[in-house]
């Protein structure tokens, strides 16, 4: 791993090469951080990641999806090349001669996007069945395709979400066949000087005053955030981590949005169990899948026509700086092709109003819109 430190090219010149060159790469921003990095892999193909036993082990940059298959795997981008902020103009030479522009694999494929009126449908089944007690939240997502060329606009793209959103990862990842960029708000696991760290997040409203007090929140809002805390709690217990601390639940703002977030702490020692096993087994939380489980995740295949892919799955940096730091894959889009997908999606409870619901995923969608629109 090759880190440099002298001052020739940004890494939004760095980034339009490798995206004309069609090499593997993660870009990212860590929240409240002021400088974005870069993982340049020198092979095309990526390396698969069967399972998370040695996590502690990886080094580069991890992204795992909402369910593991064939077409959709986990795996790591490996730091061939690793840049924060700056790339020196050797560096940056020796990425122009790697080129795998000859080996594009198609990205164009559009899932199914469906309708307002099929996705309130949807949600009228679900709130059936949850009133009906098959199950107590469920976690229901669309896709939203934009016919928009961002061809040459994404080095920009990347700068302008630093920007908008500073308490945000921010990250673009380019592997064969697949490009997605996001700015979630969530993180899913860190661990730093041996303390482990996660979040409940969930709930929903738009960024005004009135919901910037939690007291002004609804019971669907809090009873749909109170699931997310008490599978993370059980989850902590079930894998023999001690020492736990938590924090909420509290208003936390995510660029327009506002949601409710209770943090979990946890001081990493011999008592505590497997770190890659805990982080198997808390994904996929209600947050992104509802409860039960197993229930829930029924449903969402019976019911959705689209694939996640990796939409509400979990990435971030390994071994990178410091150990584990990944982020539920939230507020994200594919290009496919001149089209752009974005993923949305929300907790429905038996308080859910299916108008409402709608109405929170096109404000989701627009947290990236909003900023691809100032660009072109």
């Amino acid at each position: 791993m090759r880190e440099v430190k002298t001052s020739i090219k940004s890494i939004q010149e760095t980034l339009s090469v490798c995206l004309e060159n069609n090499l593997t790469f993660a870009a990212y921003r860590l929240p409240n951080k002021s400088k974005p990095e870069l993982i340049v892999q020198q092979q095309h193909e990526i390396l698969p990641v069967e399972n998370l036993a040695n996590i502690t082990s990886l080094n580069g940059f991890l992204v795992a999806p909402f369910i593991q298959s064939a077409e959709n795997p986990m795996f790591l981008i490996q730091p061939d090349f690793y840049f924060k902020g700056e790339v020196s103009e050797e560096q940056f030479d020796e990425l122009i001669q790697i080129n795998h522009s000859d080996k594009a694999s198609s990205n164009e494929e559009l899932p199914y996007e469906v309708s307002k009126d099929e996705y309130l449908g949807q949600i009228e089944k679900i709130i059936g069945s949850i009133k009906n007690n098959d199950f107590q939240k469920v976690v229901l997502s669309r896709t939203k395709i934009v016919n928009n060329n961002l061809t040459g606009h994404i080095p920009e793209l990347l700068s302008k979400l630093c920007d908008r959103f500073p308490n945000a990862f921010i990250y673009i990842f380019n592997t064969p066949g697949k490009l997605w960029i996001g700015a979630t708000p969530e993180p899913f696991a860190v661990l730093n000087n041996e303390v482990f760290y996660t979040s409940s997040v969930a709930g929903t409203k738009e960024n005004t005053d009135k919901y910037r007090s939690i007291e002004n929140w609804g019971s669907k809002e809090i009873l749909e955030q109170q699931y997310v805390t008490d599978y993370i709690n059980s989850v902590l217990n079930a894998n023999h981590w001690e020492n736990i601390t938590h924090t909420g639940p509290y208003v936390k703002k995510a660029g327009n949005l506002l949601h409710l977030r209770t943090d979990f702490t946890s001081v990493s020692g011999p008592s505590n169990g497997n770190l890659g096993h805990l982080i198997t087994n808390l994904h996929p939380t209600p947050a992104v899948c509802g409860f039960p489980k197993k229930e829930a995740l029924q449903i969402i295949s019976e019911v959705e026509k689209h694939n996640r892919e990796y939409y509400s799955g979990f990435l971030g940096p390994v071994g990178m700086g410091q150990p584990v730091t990944l982020f539920v894959n939230l507020r994200c889009m594919k290009i496919a092709g001149s089209n752009i997908v974005l993923y949305s999606g929300g907790g429905l409870t038996i308080d859910s109003h299916p108008v409402d619901e709608w109405y929170e995923t096109e404000i989701k969608a627009s947290t990236l819109l909003s900023v691809i629109r100032e660009i072109q």
